[in-house]
């Protein structure tokens, strides 16, 4: 027992400064670590080690425990983090956020229509409301400027219970309706004074909520890679799975905010199916995804990580199909400076090389918001409108949907057979104007069918694991078993027992 504790503690000290060792370089108590750093992210424990040694080999049923951890979860989940390229900070809904001025919230966008001008400051006092938080007549004061200050009220936020902050009056109304009909709980209601954020500032946020909100947005993208795990390692799963993870930040914001930005945002679960759950519920549930939303490819994180769909399809063919757009040597020449450019990059020179493959690809996120994460259906944007073609044809002026969405004012003569066609399918050819309505899954299955996808998740796993690429023949032997099973744990199962890692032949 001495023996193995001071090989236990050598194993400790062994590598410290690196712990990433090559397990091919190492004894059986170091490739024991180095594997269990690779599959767990943490060093054997003392009983493991000693179990290992009277084996005298890593027992296959002690792989299996590793491969089936939550160690192993946590291994995956940073490694396709990568390949995600998990990380969100954007503009989720400036209508909706909150700023904080000498310790009182407040939303600076609405002051010129509560306070009569934008300004930072609602006044030092406290205010006199009735009791959806609106300043009684008479209480208000009229600066010199002719702008209001109402002052400030006491109220628990929904992101802190059980605690209160000031905020100004205005934007602490609670009415659902204002004396007009208007809905607080909407776009509609932005300009009204009498809207505020509603009960407990549900309906606002601050920089601070903001972060929050857009972590779970992308930890939603590291559950579903533990469910394809936990799922039993089926890596199509990725892609075609049926639930969203929501946490008590996501589920908030799907329900009282995104109601406020519908032109961008829907969400992927229906309400009723959302968890109802606090803010400050910390943990991830699954939800079920409404139609037209599979996997990671129309998540809300990839989306609005990914805010175009060229940008959206480049990572998808970067991260999962292991390419890249590279042109030609001649592809860069240019145009002619005298002829005005075509507005079809497939048929661009300097372009062409790249987009002719990559414009039919961004087609698949054709009818996915772009800066957004909100699918448009054939009902929200057919593909061809005749009122769109109509007044594009005519010069006459056209409404807002066919000026946002469809091909109606030409600026060169290629654009011309598009009039009145969604711009989304501008310029696809043959059967490429069927990818929009087939959407990212409709890519997926198309290469799920060849090598690529297969050889690409080979080449991830086998870079992570071994720290270089894998032999050809070595990686056609596991490729073809991907490709087969499909299943990511047993490919993780045959690299580690591979001689390229453990130092065999």
């Amino acid at each position: 027992m001495k023996r193995l504790v001071l090989m236990f503690m050598a194993v400790l000290l062994t590598g410290a400064s690196d712990p990433w060792v090559d397990a091919a370089s190492q004894d059986l108590h170091g490739y024991a670590r180095a594997l269990s750093l690779d599959l767990r992210g943490v060093v054997p424990s003392e009983a493991e080690l000693e179990a290992i040694e009277a084996a005298g080999a890593i027992d296959e049923s002690i792989l299996d425990d590793w491969l089936e951890s939550p160690g192993f979860e946590e291994q995956v989940i940073l490694e396709h983090r990568e390949q995600f390229w998990n990380l969100l900070d954007i503009n989720l809904l400036a209508t909706r956020r909150l700023n904080i001025r000498s310790g009182t919230y407040f939303n600076n966008r609405r002051a010129r229509y509560t306070r009569l001008a934008t300004q930072t400051h609602c006044g030092d006092f406290e205010a006199t409301v009735d009791e959806f938080n609106s300043p009684v007549e008479g209480s208000v004061q009229i600066n010199e400027d002719g702008s209001l200050s109402e002052g400030y009220v006491w109220v628990e936020p929904f992101w802190a219970p059980g605690t209160t902050v000031k905020v100004c009056a205005y934007d602490a109304q609670t009415h659902d309706v204002t004396d007009d009909g208007v809905d607080c709980s909407t776009s509609e209601g932005f300009e009204e004074q009498q809207c505020g954020c509603g009960p407990n500032m549900q309906w606002c946020f601050d920089n601070n909520r903001e972060r929050i909100i857009e972590t779970a947005l992308v930890t939603d993208l590291n559950e579903r890679v533990r469910e394809m795990l936990q799922a039993g390692g089926d890596y199509s799963r990725l892609f075609d799975g049926e639930n969203m993870f929501v946490n008590g930040a996501s589920a908030h914001f799907f329900r009282h905010l995104v109601p406020f930005a519908e032109a961008n945002y829907e969400s992927p679960v229906a309400i009723e199916d959302l968890p109802d759950i606090p803010f400050t519920e910390s943990a991830y549930i699954a939800a079920p995804l409404k139609d037209h939303h599979d996997g990671i490819l129309t998540a809300p994180g990839w989306l609005l990580r990914h805010q175009t769909n060229r940008g959206r399809a480049n990572r998808f063919y970067g991260a999962f199909l292991c390419a890249e757009f590279m042109p030609t040597e001649t592809a860069l020449e240019g145009d002619d400076p005298s002829v005005l450019p075509s507005p079809d990059l497939q048929r661009r020179s300097g372009c062409l090389d790249c987009h002719a493959r990559l414009e039919p690809w961004a087609a698949y996120w054709g009818r996915w918001r772009e800066a957004g994460a909100r699918y448009h259906s054939d009902e929200d944007i057919p593909a061809f409108s005749e009122e769109c073609s109509v007044c594009a044809v005519t010069g006459t002026s056209c409404p807002d949907i066919c000026d946002d969405y469809y091909v109606t004012r030409p600026s060169h003569t290629d654009e011309l057979p598009y009039l009145g066609w969604a711009s989304v399918y501008a310029f696809l050819q043959d059967d490429h104007s069927a990818h929009p309505d087939l959407g990212p899954l409709g890519w997926v299955d198309k290469t799920s069918e060849t090598a690529d996808f297969g050889a690409c998740a080979v080449k991830n796993a086998s870079g992570w694991l071994l720290n270089a690429a894998a032999s050809d023949a070595q990686a056609q032997e596991w490729t073809a078993q991907f490709q087969v099973d499909g299943n990511y744990r047993t490919l993780v199962k045959q690299i580690v027992m591979s001689g390229p890692y453990w130092g065999g032949e």
